[in-house]
Protein backbone atom coordinates (compact mmCIF):
# COMPACT_ATOMS: atom_id res chain seq x y z
CA UNK A 1 0.00 0.00 0.00
CA UNK A 2 1.29 3.44 -0.90
CA UNK A 3 0.43 6.34 1.37
CA UNK A 4 0.69 9.87 0.08
CA UNK A 5 -0.35 13.29 1.29
CA UNK A 6 -3.58 14.74 0.04
CA UNK A 7 -4.77 18.29 0.67
CA UNK A 8 -8.40 17.09 0.50
CA UNK A 9 -8.40 14.65 3.41
CA UNK A 10 -4.98 14.87 5.06
CA UNK A 11 -3.91 11.34 4.08
CA UNK A 12 -5.02 9.35 1.09
CA UNK A 13 -4.29 5.64 0.76
CA UNK A 14 -3.62 4.25 -2.66
CA UNK A 15 -3.53 0.55 -3.37
CA UNK A 16 -0.17 -0.47 -4.79
CA UNK A 17 1.44 -3.68 -5.83
CA UNK A 18 2.92 -5.23 -2.67
CA UNK A 19 5.75 -6.62 -4.80
CA UNK A 20 7.05 -3.10 -5.41
CA UNK A 21 7.57 -2.43 -1.67
CA UNK A 22 11.08 -2.56 -0.26
CA UNK A 23 12.19 -5.91 1.17
CA UNK A 24 14.94 -6.84 3.62
CA UNK A 25 17.21 -9.87 3.66
CA UNK A 26 19.22 -11.19 6.60
CA UNK A 27 22.22 -13.25 5.42
CA UNK A 28 24.41 -15.54 7.56
CA UNK A 29 27.67 -17.22 6.56
CA UNK A 30 28.58 -20.02 8.98
CA UNK A 31 32.32 -20.58 8.67
CA UNK A 32 34.68 -23.34 9.85
CA UNK A 33 37.29 -20.66 10.49
CA UNK A 34 36.63 -16.94 10.55
CA UNK A 35 39.28 -14.52 9.25
CA UNK A 36 40.36 -11.72 11.58
CA UNK A 37 38.30 -8.56 11.77
CA UNK A 38 41.08 -6.68 9.96
CA UNK A 39 41.17 -9.25 7.14
CA UNK A 40 37.38 -9.12 6.81
CA UNK A 41 37.48 -5.31 6.62
CA UNK A 42 40.12 -5.53 3.90
CA UNK A 43 38.01 -8.02 1.95
CA UNK A 44 34.86 -5.92 2.35
CA UNK A 45 36.77 -2.85 1.19
CA UNK A 46 37.51 -4.53 -2.15
CA UNK A 47 33.84 -5.52 -2.56
CA UNK A 48 32.24 -2.29 -1.38
CA UNK A 49 31.74 -0.82 -4.87
CA UNK A 50 29.81 -3.88 -6.07
CA UNK A 51 27.05 -3.30 -3.54
CA UNK A 52 27.16 0.49 -3.52
CA UNK A 53 26.63 0.52 -7.29
CA UNK A 54 24.14 -2.38 -7.47
CA UNK A 55 20.76 -1.06 -8.70
CA UNK A 56 18.69 -3.44 -6.53
CA UNK A 57 20.34 -2.63 -3.20
CA UNK A 58 19.25 0.39 -1.18
CA UNK A 59 21.31 -0.35 1.97
CA UNK A 60 23.72 -3.02 3.15
CA UNK A 61 25.43 -3.51 6.50
CA UNK A 62 27.96 -6.23 7.20
CA UNK A 63 28.44 -7.82 10.63
CA UNK A 64 30.71 -10.38 12.34
CA UNK A 65 30.12 -12.67 15.31
CA UNK A 66 33.52 -14.10 16.22
CA UNK A 67 32.13 -16.30 19.01
CA UNK A 68 29.73 -18.12 16.64
CA UNK A 69 32.22 -18.16 13.72
CA UNK A 70 29.75 -16.41 11.49
CA UNK A 71 29.39 -13.19 9.61
CA UNK A 72 26.81 -11.81 7.29
CA UNK A 73 24.88 -8.83 6.10
CA UNK A 74 21.55 -7.09 6.33
CA UNK A 75 20.25 -5.80 3.00
CA UNK A 76 17.42 -3.50 2.05
CA UNK A 77 16.26 -4.06 -1.53
CA UNK A 78 14.35 -1.50 -3.57
CA UNK A 79 11.56 -4.01 -4.35
CA UNK A 80 10.46 -7.63 -4.12
CA UNK A 81 11.10 -8.03 -7.86
CA UNK A 82 14.67 -6.76 -7.61
CA UNK A 83 15.35 -9.04 -4.64
CA UNK A 84 14.03 -12.02 -6.63
CA UNK A 85 16.31 -11.09 -9.56
CA UNK A 86 19.29 -10.72 -7.20
CA UNK A 87 18.71 -14.22 -5.79
CA UNK A 88 18.79 -15.67 -9.34
CA UNK A 89 21.86 -13.73 -10.50
CA UNK A 90 25.37 -15.19 -10.83
CA UNK A 91 26.62 -12.81 -8.14
CA UNK A 92 24.45 -14.58 -5.54
CA UNK A 93 24.39 -18.14 -6.93
CA UNK A 94 28.03 -18.49 -8.04
CA UNK A 95 30.35 -15.60 -7.16
CA UNK A 96 29.50 -15.20 -3.47
CA UNK A 97 29.64 -18.93 -2.58
CA UNK A 98 32.83 -19.26 -4.66
CA UNK A 99 34.47 -16.27 -3.00
CA UNK A 100 33.74 -17.43 0.57
CA UNK A 101 33.71 -21.21 0.17
CA UNK A 102 30.26 -21.53 1.74
CA UNK A 103 26.68 -20.98 0.61
CA UNK A 104 25.00 -18.42 2.87
CA UNK A 105 21.72 -18.95 4.67
CA UNK A 106 19.20 -16.15 4.24
CA UNK A 107 15.82 -14.96 5.38
CA UNK A 108 13.67 -12.50 3.44
CA UNK A 109 11.81 -10.06 5.68
CA UNK A 110 9.14 -7.40 5.35
CA UNK A 111 10.68 -4.01 5.98
CA UNK A 112 8.91 -1.83 8.52
CA UNK A 113 11.10 1.26 8.85
CA UNK A 114 14.66 2.45 8.30
CA UNK A 115 16.48 5.12 10.27
CA UNK A 116 19.80 6.41 8.99
CA UNK A 117 21.64 9.27 10.63
CA UNK A 118 24.23 9.48 7.87
CA UNK A 119 24.74 8.28 4.35
CA UNK A 120 27.93 6.33 3.80
CA UNK A 121 29.04 5.86 0.20
CA UNK A 122 32.73 5.03 0.65
CA UNK A 123 34.09 1.83 2.16
CA UNK A 124 36.84 3.61 4.09
CA UNK A 125 34.26 5.65 5.97
CA UNK A 126 31.96 2.72 6.71
CA UNK A 127 33.54 1.28 9.86
CA UNK A 128 31.58 2.24 12.94
CA UNK A 129 34.58 1.73 15.24
CA UNK A 130 38.18 0.61 14.92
Amino acid sequence: MIVKSSAANGREKMEGDMKSEKKAMWVVFKMKALPSKEEMRERFQTLYHIYRDHPAIEYKAWYMNEEKLEWGAFYVFRSQELLAEYLKADLWTKEIPGRWGVTPEYTVLDLCAVVSKSLITDGQDSWMAD
